[in-house]
């Protein structure tokens, strides 16, 4: 390590051995002092001790993934503990022959998660050496009892919620945007394809005429939270699992509703935040709003907020100024997905408000890919910024909103200058130097996952089809996509559902191999064209990849197209 200030060398004196022994000594404590050994055992950070326990698990080391797993234990409540991580934990336990630990976890889970896959727990082989044990049955009694009891609890908790959220809006009424978001044209999805509303549709069942449900052909909604058409109409859909984030999902999808009928607004991902540069700028960006959030969280000074608010719209105005071409769509992202996340966020009976929207940056900042899911960080951050900055910043639905732009001319009142002197001062505050490091190496993983992607979708023969209409609907993983330059949007798990019966057909990605690097279904940027790996099976309507499948609707058909192998879905003749 290089010294900080000069020395000028002395003449050499010669040392006796244990002087230098006794140097050395002192050396090496500067050093541990300065750069300690951190063992596996002083990691307590769940995100990383979990994935070192599967790991071990995974190559059959059970103590040692026991070991691992005890430490999130001794670190974590089991209610700040997912169900599936716990129900891993408890196999792990089990195989490590720990059964008194797996048998504490199970009894949780049956007790106070309700835990309902009795066909899962009760042919685990995991499980086994547990099954001996006095505990066993009454947990397998009370599984099984979850499982009968689970639709008429899960009704209970929809109508909890949706009348929660209900309560929440009519009562907010109209103060946030001046129109009132709450709507009856919401819809709770289950995966098992039943849906579940506060009004009456044709052939529904209610118990308590409140919760009204019913039973949907498969394939009618994507399994994505969004805004989805039903019987010709929009409404909010939300997923069964979203429904414990203290109505934040409900009003997110509901105020899309709203918007909606006022604007009509990109959706797409936007291609340049892939880019080295931009992805760099991007995390400065996230760290300096956190830095921000910190800081109001904390009640420090005013002025110590606007330092890193100016930090951070600084990044943003070096990133969007030489990508300007972009500037239009990112903002109507921006405005679609950010305002309906804040508005989420800020109605929602989250208790730190401010924690939350630290917590969503971190999980938007892990993502592989930064073209979709930035707003959902960006969005709530700078709407509560602006809020404790008492900047008036919201001027309705019928417009977009530039956040840049707001700042400057509602806050600052004057234009943001960038030179090297605030360049370099905000790096620094801004951890500049490991998220760097951090871009500079997976810049060489994305490449390669880029040439990967290339052979399969330029180079290889491949399927494709073209949509019909438009009434064609998707639900993916946004964090799993990444941009084929000139080519299109590379999605790594994603499904397709034909909502007018005029395109091809329904396709998904199989299940277990949805992996960023692995596997991809490339679509082109206006959303029209589908382009598949050639398929390893076509067994009548059914087209089978390696890690896809396809289901074609009746008169459609597979055929080549060119010597190089390409094929083509396309409608048969009448």
């Amino acid at each position: 390590m290089k010294s900080a200030t000069n020395h000028t060398r002395d003449r050499c004196v010669p040392l006796n051995k244990t002087k230098i022994r006794i140097m050395k000594n002192k050396l090496i404590i500067f050093f541990l002092f300065l750069f300690p050994i951190i063992s596996d055992a002083q990691i307590t950070d769940i995100k990383t001790l979990y994935p070192l326990s599967m790991k071990e698990y995974d190559l059959g080391h059970y103590k040692k993934a026991a070991e691992k797993f005890q430490i999130i234990i001794d670190n974590y409540k089991f209610d700040d503990i997912s169900s599936t991580k716990l129900y891993n934990g408890a196999c792990i336990f089990s195989l490590a022959r720990e059964n008194e630990k797996a048998i504490k976890i199970l009894e949780y889970l049956a007790s106070h998660r309700f835990y309902s896959n009795y066909n899962h727990i009760t042919s685990d082989t995991d499980l086994n050496n547990i099954h001996s044990e006095p505990k066993w049955k009454s947990i397998i009694e009370k599984v099984a009892e979850n499982k009968k009891t689970q639709p008429e609890r899960l009704r209970n908790t929809i109508k909890t919620e949706l009348l929660k959220a209900k309560e929440i809006l009519l009562t907010e009424n109209g103060k946030l945007w001046g129109e009132n978001i709450w709507s009856d044209n919401i819809l709770v999805l289950g995966f098992d394809n039943t849906i579940y509303t506060l009004k009456a549709l044709n052939n529904s069942k209610t118990t308590d005429s409140i919760v009204f449900y019913k039973k949907i052909p498969k394939n009618t909604l994507g399994y994505s939270n969004a805004a989805q058409k039903y019987n010709g109409k929009e409404y909010a859909v939300v997923l069964t699992n979203y429904l414990d984030d203290n109505s934040a999902t409900i009003i997110h999808e509901l105020f899309h509703i709203l918007q909606h009928k006022h604007i009509s607004l990109n959706g797409n991902p936007i291609q340049y935040l892939d880019n080295y540069d931009a992805r760099e700028w991007l995390r400065l960006e996230y760290q300096a709003l956190k830095n921000a959030l910190n800081t109001i969280n904390h009640n420090k000074e005013k002025s110590e907020v606007e330092k890193y608010v100016n930090d951070a719209l600084l990044f943003r105005k070096l990133r969007q100024s030489k990508y300007k071409e972009y500037l239009q769509k990112e903002i109507e992202i921006e405005t679609s997905e950010g305002l309906a996340n804040y508005t989420g966020f800020i109605l929602s009976t989250y208790p730190n408000k401010y924690e939350k929207a630290i917590s969503e940056i971190n999980f938007r900042e892990q993502a592989q890919t930064y073209t979709r899911p930035f707003p959902y960080a960006t969005g709530p951050a700078y709407g509560l910024i602006f809020d404790y900055l008492k900047i008036e910043w919201k001027i309705g639905l019928d417009t977009t909103y530039n956040f840049l732009k707001i700042y400057e001319t509602k806050y600052l009142g004057k234009k943001i200058k960038v030179n090297n002197e605030k360049l370099e001062l905000a790096q620094q505050r801004n951890n500049y130097k490991e998220i760097h490091q951090q871009e500079v190496d997976r810049k060489i993983k994305i490449e390669k996952i880029k040439k990967y992607y290339s052979d399969i979708f330029i180079h290889k023969p491949t399927l494709s089809v073209k949509l019909a209409d438009s009434l064609y609907g998707r639900t993916f993983d946004m964090n799993g996509t990444m941009i084929l330059k000139d080519k299109g949007i590379v999605y790594s798990m994603i499904k397709g559902v034909d909502g007018s019966g005029n395109n091809f057909g329904n396709f998904s990605t199989i299940k277990g191999k949805e992996k960023l690097g692995v596997s991809g279904i490339l679509i082109s940027f206006d959303g029209k064209k589908y382009t598949f790996p050639l398929p390893v099976k076509i067994e009548n309507n059914k087209i089978i990849g390696n890690y896809y499948t396809i289901e074609l609707n009746k008169g459609w058909k597979v055929i080549r197209v060119n010597k190089k192998g390409d094929m083509e879905i396309i409608k048969k003749e009448q």
